[in-house]
């Protein structure tokens, strides 16, 4: 076997991969921490009524949902947003 050149790339640092980034590890992108961290933050601020935008039914599960899926990519991540949620009262 050989190495088809003609069907060879060299990509770039910091790919996406089915919403994941994949660089020396897997992550999640920054913009998806900065926002989720920021509706957590306005949840404890503003209450938690004042951030469902989109209608969910069960706001809190919905976020319980996303911050444990960022807490099974990135374990330090996911502590920092298991706290800011933990702030909030519902």
């Amino acid at each position: 076997m050989r190495v088809n050149f003609r069907k060879t790339r060299t990509m770039r640092q910091g790919q996406h991969l089915a919403g994941l980034v994949v660089n020396q590890h897997i992550n999640v992108s920054r913009y998806d921490f900065d926002l989720l961290k920021a509706i957590l933050s306005n949840c404890i601020f503003h209450g938690p009524a004042n951030q469902n935008r989109e209608g969910h039914a069960d706001f809190r599960a919905h976020l319980e949902g996303r911050v444990g899926f960022m807490e099974s990519i990135n374990a330090a991540r996911g502590a920092k947003l298991r706290n800011l949620l933990n702030r909030i009262d519902w």
